[in-house]
């Protein structure tokens, strides 16, 4: 009887295009939050909840792990400031 172990390796060829959304470490929603903030910056809470069907408190809950990550800062004031994609 033999025994051994196999290895197998993938290889993986550079992104030619950058990626829209930060992939390391988000969930679906954060993604989905982010890749709205990409299209409009400036876009409110509010917007994002009704884009994407969820309460205004959850998208405030994600924008918080987000800031959190590193992912997003915001920029400006609070009512006419913008998110900025680390």
């Amino acid at each position: 009887m033999k025994s051994g172990f196999l290895v197998v390796f993938h290889r993986q060829t550079p992104q030619v295009t950058p990626q829209v959304t930060p992939q390391a470490g988000l969930t679906g929603l954060e993604a989905q939050i982010v890749k709205e903030i990409l299209k409009n910056p400036r876009i409110s809470r509010k917007e994002i909840a009704k884009e994407l069907k969820i309460s205004s408190d959850t998208v405030k809950e994600y924008l918080r792990k987000l800031k959190d990550k590193n992912v997003l800062v915001r920029k400006g004031k609070t009512s006419g400031g913008y998110w900025e994609v680390v």
